[in-house]
């Protein structure tokens, strides 16, 4: 059957989708595209490109469900300041550095929204650091490049309200906005992350220690010319969970050389 030279031409205009990122095909990373472990936490990369770091307690990862995630998304702002997010496509995710065990760094493009983009993800053992920039903006009009590190609801199987917050009394979310001023919080602290009185100008430094994820300490700096936006579902507790969503000015760094630095201590 001949195919006719319209569609032909219509299907080479359009981005070429790969696929799924490749694995490492050893233990004991076997379905993942990376896995690093350092002396507090493994960190993952699964085969659509999210990243998961799990810390560990007495030498063993906790569960799963307590993984921070690390998840690329471009969002579009509209004229009116309106921001829809794009997520990533299924399947169209291309590697530039190859499936790994223990990497200093990975590197991997998606497309999210006809737009194409790019992580960077470097490891040591102290911690990570992340980025990525836009490479393409497809049809999207005014896109950016933004890293959403995510912190689940650590205490999902507490149901007990008196004892979680006997549980979460000693949690602390500690902010630096990039004005200068500090912020800090109890998990169980009722805000909203988004408003003016929380997050400002944007959050430069945060420093998150709760039961929920064992004796550890997560310090994130959001670097030079980049910002952290504090995310969660309205008026609620941060125990229940919460986003620190990472945004560079692509002005101030167009070839997407920043790193937010994460530091598990």
């Amino acid at each position: 059957m001949k195919i006719p030279s319209l569609l032909v031409l219509g299907l080479l205009a359009g981005p070429v989708l790969a696929d799924a990122l490749p694995t490492t095909n050893k233990k004991p990373w076997v379905a993942f595209y990376a896995g690093y472990e350092a002396k507090s936490f493994q960190f993952t990369v699964n085969t659509e490109g999210v990243g998961e770091l799990i810390p560990l307690d007495k030498g063993k990862p906790i569960s799963g469900r307590n993984a921070i995630k690390f998840q690329a998304v471009v969002e579009d702002v509209s004229a009116d300041g309106k921001v829809f997010a794009k997520y990533a496509e299924k399947g169209a995710w291309e590697a530039v550095t190859p499936a790994a065990i223990d990497p200093e760094k990975v590197t991997y493009r998606g497309m999210a929204g006809n737009a194409k983009f790019e992580v960077n993800l470097e490891f040591d053992k102290n911690g990570v650091r992340a980025g990525g920039k836009l490479l393409e903006k497809g049809e999207l009009k005014n896109p950016r490049f933004v890293l959403r590190v995510s912190v689940p609801n650590v205490y999902f199987y507490d149901k007990d309200a008196a004892k979680l917050d006997a549980k979460a009394k000693d949690d602390r979310i500690d902010l630096v906005r990039t004005d200068g001023k500090k912020l800090k919080f109890g998990s169980r602290t009722a805000i909203d992350g988004e408003t003016a009185e929380v997050t400002g100008p944007g959050i430069a430094e945060a420093k998150i220690e709760m039961s929920g994820l064992k004796d550890n300490r997560f310090e994130f700096v959001a670097g030079a010319g980049a910002s952290f936006e504090l995310w969660n579902k309205g008026i609620a507790p941060l125990s229940e969970g919460f986003s620190l969503n990472w945004k560079a000015d692509a002005g101030k760094d167009p070839e997407g050389k920043g790193r937010l630095v994460l530091e598990v201590k």
